[in-house]
C-alpha cells in the first residue's frame, strides 16, 4: 500500500521548505562550526519519546514536552487525572470522567488515537469498543517522568499515535523506603475528599552492586460529590433562567409515585403533593405545562435532583509496581517489570426505574393492599369536575387554578399503575472493576558494535461491571406491592425497608470483558556513516503483537424467561427482558484475535554540527484487516548559533478500526425517551414530547416512547482504517540567559474518520437516515442503529508556546516561571463523506453532527470542547528548605450555538484556577506538603446546553471549589 499523502498538500510544502532552507543556511555556517572543548561535561543519552535512537533529552528534531513527578506535586496534583486535565495539548474529559476514569485526549482527536506507553511499551488496553488506557493505571509513587509527543508519533509507534503519544517512565533503580500520605478535602462540606497512601522501597546499587529491586505500592480513594453537595451551584432561580429547574413532567418517576388507572397513563394523582411529597427524595411540582400560556397542570412529585444527581463519581484505586534491574558485564542491562493495577470507578447513575427490558414500565397496586388510596393509610387525592368512577378527573390544586368543587377521587377499587423507584435505598450505582496487569522482561547493549533492546511483553485487562445498591429485582418489587409490604405513596416503615434490602442484586456482575497483549520486540542501531557533525546513525525495529480479547455471555441469573421456559434472548446471544430494574445483562460469549507484524527504519543523519536530518519509514501488517500500511516521517532540525533552534517534520499515519470495531461481538443496547422522529415530528426533534402523532398513530404509541437504539454493532467489517498526514515546524529561542522560548505550530488531517452515526442525528435527519430505523409490524419503532462508520474528514492546526525563565538570584531567594499553552488556530470536520465543513474552535453545540461523529468518535457522543487558548503557568520561589509553586490553568470561554429551549444564554464564559503548593524539607528525611486547589473558589461556567444536564461546564473545569491538600513524605 502507497504511502497517503495530501491531495492539497500546501502545509506540507511549507514544512519541507523549511528543511530545504535550513539545508542550505548549514552549508554556509558549517564551516564556521568549531569542535566542542574536551572538558565539557557530555550529557548522558537516553531514549527519548520520538526516537528509536539514543540522545540527550533536547537534541531531537520533535517537540517532546518532558513534566517530572516532582513538578506534578508541585502543582497540587493529587492523582493523575488533574495532569491530563491540565495539559493544554490536551482535551480530556474533566471532573466526572465516566467509567473508563481519566484518559488523555492530545489534539483533541479521541483517547482512542494517543498512544499511552509505561516505559516505552504499551499496556493492554481497556477492554471494551474505544481500546484506550486510564492513566489511573499508572504507579504514582514509582513515576519518574512524563514525557509526550503531540501529533507525528504514527511512524515511529504505529497506528494509534496519530494524535500523539504519552510515555510514562518509572524509576530504573530505587534505594531505601519513603511512605508517603495524602489527604485533600473541600472547603465546602459533603463528598469530594480524596485520601492516599503509597510507598516505595528498594534493595541495591546499580552503580556498585550491579543489581536493584524495588516494588512501590499506591492506594487512593476519592468520595463522590452530589449536586445536594453544592446546592448554592444549583440554584433553581438560576437554572430557572437556563430552562432547567424543577418542572418535569408528570410521569417524572420517584419514590411518592404520580399513579392513574391504566399503564399507559399512569401520572394523573399523587396523595403526596398537599404534604410537601416527603423532601429530599422528592419536591412537588405542577408540571412542565404549568409555565405554558394558558397553563395545564400536572401536580405530582418529581426526583428532586439535588438528592440523587451526582456531580462526581467516586473511585478507588490500586497500583503496585516493581522492577528488578541488574547491569551485566559488558554493559549489558536487563530489567524485569511488573505491574498490577485495579481501579473502581463508582459510578451512581441515580434512582433506576422499569424500563422496556422489564416484563411492564409500571408496577400496580390492587385495591386489596392496605396502602391503596382511602384504604386508611393513604389519602384520597382531590380533584375536581365529573368524578364517575370509571374516569380521570382533573386533580385540584387551589381554586384560583382549578376552580370548581373539589371532592375525593372516586377509585372505584380499580387497579392503579405508577412508575416508582426505592427512595429508602439511595441512589443507585454501579461498580466498574478494572484490572490492568503487565510484566516485560527487557535487555539493551552492544553487540559487535550494534546497540541493541529488546523485549518480551504480556499485558491483560479486565473490566467487571457489577451493579450496587439500589438496584432491585422487578419482580419482587411487584410482589412487594401485591403483599402490602412496599408503599408506593409515602416513606417506608421498617419492614418496607428490610424487603427493599432483600430485593437488591447487590454485587451482580452484569457484563465481563477481557483484553490482552502480547509481543515481542527488538531494536539495533549503529552508525553507518561519517558525516560533517558526526555518525549518522540508523536504526532498525521489529515487533510482532498480538491483541486479543474475550466477551463472556450475559449472566442468566436475572434473565426473564418465556412461555415455553427458554431464556429470553434473542438470536444473537443478546438478553432482551430482565428482571434486573436499570441495567441488562450484556455479553454474547467469543474470543477475537489480531496478529500484527511491524518494521520500522530510523536514520539521524548529524549533516553538520548545527544541523540535523532524520528520517523514518514504518509498515504495518494487520492480518484481520488483510492490508500493509506503510508511512514515512521526515523531520529536520537546525541550530544556526546556540541561542537559536529551528525544526521542521511532516509524517503520514493510519489507525485502523480496533480489534472491537471490526468483530464486535454483540450489539450494546441502549435507550432513550424520545418522540419518533418520522411519527410523531416536531420541530424540536431532541425534546421529547413536543411533537404531534401522524395519523393513525397515538401520542402513547410514538411520541415521548422508550426507545432502545444500538451503540454497536455486530457486524462492522464494511469499516476502513483512517489516514492521516501532519507536519510541525517551529523554533526554539534562548535570547537571554535563563530564558528559553519555543513556537511549534502543527497541523493534522485525517481522512474516512470512525464514528458513530449518533442517535441526534438520526432524530434530526430521518429521512436521510431511515434505513437506520428498524420498525415493527406495526410501524412503531423496534430498535434504532447508531452505530461506527466511517465519516468524512477532520483538519486541525495550531501553535504549542512554551516559556521559562529563571529569575536572577537574590539574597532571599530563586524565582522560576513556566509557561505550556496551546492556541487552536482551526478545528474543522465534516460529520459525513464529502459534507459541509464544520467549525469546532471555541464553540459548544448540542447538534448530534458535533457529537460521536467526526473527530469526537469515541467521547461517548458528548460534544468535544475546544477552547481557543488553553494554557498551565507557574510560579515558583525557593530559599532554603522552602519551595513555594502558585500555578494556574486557564481556557478561553466558547459559544453555546445550541443553547436549551427556554434559554437565551449563548455565551459560556472562560475559566481559569489556581492552586498554591508550599514544600517543607527542614525536618530530617521529611517532606510536608500543604496546599490549596482554586483558590479563588471558581465555579464552572454555566451553559444552557442540553447536553450538559447540570447547567454548568464541568468538562474543562471543577466543581470541588477550593480543596485543602496535606502530604507528608518519609524516607527511612
Amino acid at each position: 500500500m502507497n504511502p497517503y499523502f495530501v491531495r492539497h498538500p500546501r502545509r506540507a510544502q511549507l514544512a519541507v521548505a523549511v528543511s530545504l532552507a535550513v539545508v542550505q543556511l548549514a552549508a554556509v555556517a558549517q564551516a564556521q562550526n568549531a569542535a566542542a572543548p574536551a572538558d565539557v561535561p557530555v550529557a548522558q543519552a537516553v531514549v527519548v519519546t520520538g526516537s528509536l535512537i539514543r540522545r540527550v533529552a533536547d537534541e531531537g528534531t520533535t517537540p517532546v514536552v518532558t513534566v517530572k513527578a516532582a513538578d506534578l506535586e508541585a502543582r497540587g496534583h493529587t492523582e493523575l487525572k488533574d495532569f491530563v486535565l491540565e495539559q493544554p495539548q490536551s482535551l480530556s474529559l474533566g471532573t466526572n470522567t465516566g467509567a473508563a476514569g481519566p484518559v488523555t485526549n492530545l489534539r483533541g482527536l479521541g483517547p482512542m488515537r494517543t498512544l499511552s506507553l509505561l516505559n516505552g511499551r504499551r499496556l493492554a488496553n481497556e477492554p471494551l469498543q474505544d481500546q484506550y488506557i486510564s492513566v489511573n493505571v499508572i504507579p504514582r509513587m514509582a513515576l519518574d517522568r512524563v514525557e509526550t509527543l503531540n501529533g507525528g508519533g504514527a511512524s515511529i509507534y504505529g497506528a494509534d499515535a496519530i494524535g500523539g503519544v504519552q510515555n510514562y517512565w518509572t524509576k530504573r533503580g530505587y534505594t531505601g523506603t519513603s511512605i508517603k500520605a495524602e489527604y485533600a478535602r473541600p472547603e465546602t462540606s459533603g463528598g469530594g475528599t480524596t485520601k492516599s497512601i503509597g510507598a516505595i522501597t528498594g534493595w541495591g546499587r546499580l552503580n556498585e552492586d550491579g543489581w536493584n529491586a524495588y516494588i512501590a505500592v499506591d492506594h487512593q480513594k476519592k468520595d463522590a460529590l452530589f449536586q445536594g453537595d453544592r446546592p448554592d451551584q444549583h440554584d433553581p432561580a438560576i437554572l430557572r433562567s437556563l430552562g432547567l429547574g424543577i418542572t418535569p413532567d408528570a410521569r417524572n418517576p420517584n419514590p411518592l409515585a404520580n399513579f392513574g388507572f391504566a399503564r399507559n397513563a399512569n401520572s394523573n394523582f399523587n396523595p403526596a403533593f398537599a404534604t410537601g411529597c416527603a423532601s429530599p427524595y422528592s419536591l412537588p411540582t405542577l408540571g412542565n405545562a404549568s409555565l405554558n400560556t394558558p397553563p395545564t397542570y400536572a401536580p405530582g412529585c418529581a426526583r428532586n435532583p439535588l438528592y440523587w444527581t451526582a456531580i462526581t463519581d467516586g473511585s478507588e484505586i490500586t497500583t503496585v509496581a516493581g522492577r528488578a534491574s541488574w547491569n551485566i558485564a559488558g554493559g549489558h542491562k536487563i530489567d524485569l517489570d511488573l505491574l498490577h493495577s485495579e481501579f473502581t470507578v463508582q459510578k451512581f447513575r441515580g434512582m433506576q426505574v422499569p424500563g422496556a427490558n422489564q416484563p411492564f414500565t409500571t408496577y400496580s397496586l390492587a385495591s386489596t393492599s392496605k396502602f391503596y388510596p382511602g384504604k386508611g393509610i393513604t389519602p384520597l387525592p382531590q380533584v375536581v369536575g365529573s368524578n364517575t368512577g370509571a374516569n380521570t378527573p382533573t386533580a385540584f390544586i387551589d381554586p384560583t387554578r382549578t376552580p370548581g368543587t373539589a371532592s375525593a377521587l372516586n377509585m372505584n377499587n380499580r387497579t392503579i399503575y405508577f412508575q416508582w423507584g426505592p427512595g429508602e435505598l439511595g441512589p443507585a450505582y454501579r461498580n466498574d472493576e478494572q484490572s490492568n496487569d503487565r510484566l516485560v522482561l527487557s535487555a539493551e547493549g552492544d553487540v559487535a558494535g550494534w546497540d541493541y533492546r529488546a523485549g518480551l511483553n504480556y499485558g491483560v485487562s479486565k473490566r467487571d461491571t457489577r451493579v450496587g445498591e439500589g438496584y432491585i429485582l422487578y419482580s419482587k418489587a411487584q410482589e412487594g406491592f401485591d403483599k402490602g409490604i412496599l408503599n408506593p405513596f409515602g416513606p417506608q416503615d421498617q419492614a418496607g425497608i428490610d424487603y427493599l434490602r432483600s430485593i437488591q442484586a447487590e454485587d451482580y456482575t452484569y457484563r465481563l470483558n477481557k483484553a490482552f497483549n502480547k509481543s515481542v520486540d527488538l531494536t539495533v542501531t549503529r552508525p553507518v556513516w561519517e558525516l560533517g557533525g558526526g555518525d549518522m546513525v540508523l536504526a532498525v525495529s521489529g515487533e510482532l503483537r498480538e491483541d486479543s480479547a474475550r466477551t463472556f455471555n450475559a449472566p442468566l441469573d436475572y434473565v426473564l424467561k418465556k412461555a415455553d421456559g427458554s431464556y429470553n434472548i434473542d438470536a444473537s446471544g443478546n438478553v432482551v427482558q430482565s428482571d434486573l430494574v436499570g441495567e441488562l445483562p450484556q455479553g454474547v460469549a467469543k474470543k477475537l484475535k489480531r496478529k500484527i507484524t511491524s518494521l520500522v527504519m530510523e536514520l539521524d543523519a548529524p549533516i553538520t554540527k548545527t544541523f540535523l536530518v532524520n528520517g523514518s519509514v514504518r509498515a504495518d501488517r494487520y492480518d484481520d484487516l488483510k492490508q500493509t500500511t506503510v508511512n514515512p516521517a521526515l523531520a529536520a532540525r537546525w541550530q544556526p548559533m546556540q541561542q537559536l533552534l529551528v525544526r521542521g517534520s511532516v509524517s503520514s499515519g493510519f489507525r485502523a478500526p480496533s480489534i472491537m470495531d471490526i468483530q464486535n461481538p454483540t450489539p450494546e443496547v441502549r435507550t432513550q425517551v424520545m418522540d419518533d422522529p418520522v411519527l410523531c415530528r416536531s420541530s424540536q426533534p431532541l425534546v421529547a414530547g413536543t411533537g404531534t402523532p401522524s395519523a393513525g398513530f397515538t401520542a402513547d404509541q410514538v411520541c415521548n416512547v422508550l426507545t432502545s437504539y444500538w451503540t454497536k454493532s455486530p457486524n462492522n467489517t464494511f469499516l476502513k482504517p483512517e489516514k492521516s498526514r501532519g507536519f510541525n515546524f517551529g523554533f526554539g529561542l534562548e535570547p537571554m540567559k535563563d530564558l528559553s522560548i519555543t513556537v511549534d505550530y502543527w497541523g493534522l488531517k485525517l481522512k474516512d474518520v470512525l464514528g458513530a452515526v449518533s442517535i441526534a442525528e438520526i432524530q434530526q435527519n430521518p429521512a436521510k437516515y431511515d434505513s437506520f430505523i428498524l420498525r415493527r409490524a406495526d410501524g412503531t419503532i423496534d430498535h434504532i442503529v447508531a452505530s461506527q462508520a466511517n465519516r468524512g474528514q477532520t483538519r486541525i492546526r495550531g501553535a504549542d508556546i512554551s516559556g521559562s525563565y529563571r529569575f536572577p538570584k537574590t539574597s532571599f531567594g530563586t524565582f522560576d516561571a513556566k509557561l505550556d499553552a496551546t492556541w487552536y488556530h482551526r478545528y474543522e470536520f465534516q460529520s459525513e463523506r464529502g459534507g459541509p465543513w464544520m467549525s469546532n474552535v471555541g464553540i459548544i453545540t448540542n447538534d448530534g453532527r458535533y457529537g460521536s461523529a467526526g473527530p469526537n468518535a469515541g467521547l461517548a457522543g458528548a460534544p468535544q470542547v475546544n477552547p481557543r487558548w488553553k494554557y498551565t503557568a507557574a510560579l515558583t520561589y525557593s530559599t532554603g528548605d522552602w519551595k513555594g509553586t502558585l500555578s494556574q490553568r486557564y481556557n478561553t470561554g466558547l459559544t453555546d450555538l445550541t443553547p436549551r429551549a427556554g434559554s437565551t444564554l449563548t455565551k459560556v464564559e472562560s475559566y481559569s484556577q489556581f492552586n498554591v503548593n508550599v514544600r517543607y524539607t527542614g525536618i530530617k528525611n521529611t517532606t510536608v506538603s500543604l496546599g490549596v486547589n482554586n483558590i479563588t473558589e471558581e465555579w464552572p461556567p454555566l451553559t444552557a446546553n442540553t447536553i450538559y444536564g447540570g447547567g454548568y461546564l464541568t468538562s474543562l473545569a471543577d466543581m470541588m471549589g477550593r480543596v485543602y491538600r496535606v502530604s507528608v513524605e518519609y524516607k527511612f
